[in-house]
């Protein structure tokens, strides 16, 4: 069976919400008239707070990961397994994923920007990798360079540490988002040693030259426990699909590497937050385009599918099937689908 996912919804945007009204998605509408909700997540007074975003959440669900601590994601496990580096780390080490990134300075706080527009360079990571891992070395961590924007990190004291992944502090304060409490004490020294270094690295002060940001922090996330007899129920259904967010790209593509779990559902990621950023309208009729194609193949293949809408505060899955005449009466509009989430 194929499971879709609408992920990172705009959905307290006022301009998103006039948008599903006109133009709306009228192709995928026409295929939903009588999708039936199968489960949703149940409200949480502490949604806006919480370490996972709704789609991370319903990942950890649809994979059954959420068994012993829901906030925290095993994307660090999973993607040392695409990345090919997961044989560096033992099955019973912490280990967490660092991204580059750069925290812009506001009138009362610092937000974290989006890594993906640092534009970072090959060389200009290696050489900013190069001047802190002896601190990590010193310190009795292990780091892993792979992708500029995809670093490893072992230590025994990640064990206990909550994170927020990119997606979820992007653009807000992060004073909120960053690992807190005594557990978190060694990696907050560890990272004012590495921003101290950074600080006037070359790499920096040429950037700031060129005019670009400079690179000012690392931002640790995914470091949730991954079971070594865990079985993957699912894998991705376009291999070399691409989102927004890199490290999560790269824990999915994982999902191939590990035993699997009887027979596997295929899942696709629809990436609201890539298709909409850059101009709403269009964004929107592409992926009115790209969620009524991925349906329609589905039905003609399977019968049906099913559809998770992950938003702001939680997600909620539907079961599309093909459309049956006898029930003229079911008629679902798509967009009271979206409703509180």
């Amino acid at each position: 069976m194929l499971h879709l996912l609408l992920a990172d919804l705009p959905l307290s945007a006022p301009a998103f919400g006039r948008l599903l009204i006109e133009p709306g998605l009228p192709a995928a509408t026409a295929l939903c008239r009588q999708a039936v909700v199968l489960e949703q997540e149940a409200p949480r007074e502490d949604a806006q707070a919480a370490w996972l975003t709704p789609s991370e959440r319903w990942l950890l669900h649809a994979l059954q990961l959420d068994g012993a601590d829901t906030e925290q994601a095993p994307w660090a496990r999973l993607a040392a397994l695409a990345d090919g580096v997961s044989d560096d780390f033992p099955d019973d080490q912490p280990l967490g994923l660092l991204t580059p990134a750069h925290l812009r300075l506001g009138r009362d706080s610092l937000s974290l920007t989006d890594p993906n527009a640092l534009d970072l360079t090959v060389d200009e990571a290696q050489q900013l990798f190069a001047a802190v891992e002896p601190l990590f070395a010193s310190a009795g961590w292990q780091l892993r360079w792979v992708t500029p924007l995809r670093w490893y990190v072992a230590h025994a004291s990640l064990r206990d540490v909550v994170t927020a992944g990119v997606a979820r502090a992007q653009g807000r304060s992060v004073a909120a988002w960053m690992p807190g409490g005594p557990v978190a004490r060694p990696w907050r020294q560890l990272l004012t040693e590495v921003q101290m270094t950074w600080q006037h690295h070359d790499v920096n002060e040429s950037r700031e030259q060129r005019g670009r940001p400079d690179v000012n922090t690392l931002w640790i996330h995914g470091c949730g426990p991954l079971s070594p007899d865990w079985r993957s129920p699912m894998r991705l259904a376009e291999p070399d699909q691409v989102l927004s967010d890199p490290a999560l790209e790269a824990a999915l593509r994982g999902l191939a590497l590990r035993p699997r779990a009887g027979a596997l559902d295929r899942l696709h990621i629809l990436d609201a937050h890539a298709l909409l950023a850059a101009d709403p309208v269009e964004g929107l009729r592409q992926l009115d385009a790209q969620l009524a194609a991925a349906l329609q193949q589905a039905i003609g293949q399977d019968g049906g599918a099913r559809l998770t809408l992950a938003g702001e505060q939680r997600w909620r899955t539907v079961q599309i099937r093909r459309p049956q005449s006898w029930k003229f009466w079911q008629r679902v509009e798509l967009p009271s689908l979206f409703s509180d989430l």
